[in-house]
């Protein structure tokens, strides 16, 4: 792996698994939690400020190109009404295929598959299926209105 100001978090029941020329432009975390395993494929790049937070496992593809600011977790943490957030979690695999262009901003969820040769818009939360060959992006509506006028 080459890159500056990458961090790993690797506790000694995880594995981690890189294949040849997997590059980070910087501030690359990686966190592999007990018994996780991550798998990141050959040729794949991981532009500034990239996360992965694992808990079970996440499939990288080979040929995979990542933008700025991309955030992978396996996992959530548990909460309830009486107690808020606890400090439990849940999980489940993540999968993303090969040659996969995934855009700044996007975040991939616990549970999520994308498949073979797959954009992913630059904002776009995903979770689910993704078919190979697919584009994905999230419809947002830019809302603009007048700031009333007086005082409150």
């Amino acid at each position: 792996m080459t890159g500056f100001n990458t961090r790993l978090s690797v506790k000694r029941s995880s594995v981690i698994v890189l294949g040849k020329r997997v590059i980070s432009d910087g501030r690359l975390t990686i966190i592999a939690d007990d018994n996780a395993l991550i798998e990141i494929g050959s040729c794949v790049y991981f532009n500034e400020g990239c996360m992965i937070s694992s808990k079970s496992k996440v499939q990288i593809g080979e040929g995979c190109q990542f933008g700025p600011n991309v955030k992978i977790f396996d996992n959530d943490h548990c909460y309830s009404a009486v107690a808020g957030v606890l400090s439990m979690h849940t999980s489940a695999p993540i999968a993303i295929g090969k040659n996969c262009w995934i855009a700044a901003n996007v975040t991939i969820l616990k549970g999520a598959t994308i498949g073979d040769n797959c954009v992913i818009g630059a904002g776009t939360v995903v979770k689910g299926e993704i078919p190979d060959g697919s584009i994905v992006t999230q419809e947002r509506k830019l809302h603009i209105r007048s700031i009333e006028t007086g005082e409150r």
